[in-house]
């Protein structure tokens, strides 16, 4: 298993739409002082990564979001991905 560097890897798993397959890894970030990196890891808090979309999210229905958005549209989609997460109270 290769090394991730945002974190411990809780699980990978996937999501498999109708052939499309997303990759999903869920992990515990690293604890953060304000803009700085800790390298501890902060066990109370879960994120999800897509490594194809090159982003991370603490919630796991964004990301969906962003991945099916990102299909749709490509690296154009991180406007329309931040205002459906907004709208659906997705933080």
């Amino acid at each position: 298993m290769k090394r991730f560097p945002w974190g411990r890897v809780v699980e990978r798993f996937e999501y498999d739409f109708d052939g499309e397959i997303m990759d999903v890894v869920k992990y515990h970030p690293f604890k953060r002082d304000g803009s700085t990196v800790l390298r501890k890891i902060d066990e109370e808090k879960i994120s999800y990564s897509c490594e194809e979309i090159s982003q991370s999210s603490v919630s796991l229905e964004h990301l969906v979001i962003a991945w099916i958005a990102y299909k749709s549209l490509g690296l154009n989609q991180h406007a329309l991905v931040s205002g459906i997460a907004r709208a659906l109270e997705l933080h």
